[in-house]
């Protein structure tokens, strides 16, 4: 069924300090209500097929929509697809909600998170989606049956959750080559995201690529996620770096193209962290080049130059 078509409006509503303001301002002011920092979880989109129901993200300001025709028509939705980031929990309610939407919108669309937090060894229909839908192709059984790259041909950023590994109802070892799995037909991506759950001490001191970060044990197999996400991302090794942030008992493991990351996740980055020995632990958030992680367990110390920082003169 189509959505109800919104009227123009007649009644342009001049009283309004609002709709007084300069359109680049208002512009401004629309954008903030639209944007939000938290991942928005199986998002559901309203009855107008413009936007989302309110209950999904409270902070999200999707009431704006409602006060009057004339702020339905003037508010530009493009921020709140491109610049949120979209949670899904199964295959099913992420190809709903592309089917829900206009094909203007959803080009914007540029950031998914996927939760495993539902996967089960009992019940492995919902893994083997996720991993058919990661498949990447762009053929005739990709149209039929639906793939990440079909339906969000804007993306640019793509995480994968494993924060529930302790509670998800599946042996270590089948997690780990889950992940692994689901990495291993990724392609040209700005921005790799795996998010795993990481808290106290003892884990602080792991390296940020172990397993034990993402399915709880270091001994399950392959130690390849590494290179598994650096051939996600496109680009010349030169312009991608390995990144990881610890915050609120998570950590974020990422391979990122330094421009995207300079642009739109940490403006302040300055290059790669230095350990003074490779006995040294890594910092608990900090980054370091494909070399610095290759030579990790040997003496090669990577230097720090400003070939790694593009924003550096000279």
């Amino acid at each position: 069924m189509l959505p109800p078509v919104i009227a123009p409006a007649t009644n342009l509503q001049l009283q309004s300090q609002l709709i007084q303001l300069p359109a680049e301002i208002k512009h401004i002011i629309f954008g903030l209500c639209l944007v939000t920092e938290r991942s928005i979880l199986d998002p559901i989109v309203d009855c107008t097929g413009s936007g989302l129901e309110r209950r999904v993200v409270p902070t999200l300001g999707m009431s704006l929509l409602q006060t009057c025709r004339r702020v339905y028509h003037d508010v530009d939705r493009r921020p709140l697809f491109a610049h949120n980031t979209f949670r899904f929990s199964s295959v099913d309610r992420l190809r709903a909600f592309f089917c829900s939407l206009d094909n203007s919108l959803s080009v914007y669309i540029q950031d998914i998170e996927i939760d495993v937090r539902r996967v089960n060894s009992e019940h492995p229909g919902l893994a083997r989606e996720w991993l058919h839908y990661l498949a990447w192709g762009n053929g005739s059984w990709a149209q039929t049956l639906g793939s990440l790259r079909m339906d969000a041909v804007g993306l640019k950023c793509l995480r994968l959750n494993f924060e529930s590994w302790p509670t998800i109802p599946m042996f270590r070892t089948e997690l780990w080559n889950l992940l692994r799995s689901m990495l291993s037909r990724v392609e040209g991506l700005e921005r790799i995201v795996v998010i795993g759950a990481s808290k106290g001490r003892g884990m602080a001191k792991k390296a940020p690529w172990s397993p034990v970060h993402f399915v709880g044990g270091d001994d399950v197999g392959a130690d390849d996620l590494i290179p598994r996400l650096w051939s996600t991302v496109k680009g010349p090794d030169g312009l991608k770096t390995i990144r990881w942030v610890r915050e609120n008992g998570n950590l974020q493991l990422e391979v990122v193209l330094i421009d995207h990351l300079l642009k739109r996740v940490d403006a302040g980055w300055t290059g790669p962290s230095r350990r003074n020995t490779y006995t040294d632990p890594w910092p608990e958030n900090g980054s370091c080049t494909l070399i610095g992680y290759e030579n990790r367990n040997s003496q090669m110390i990577e230097s720090r130059t400003k070939a790694f920082n593009p924003n550096v003169d000279g």
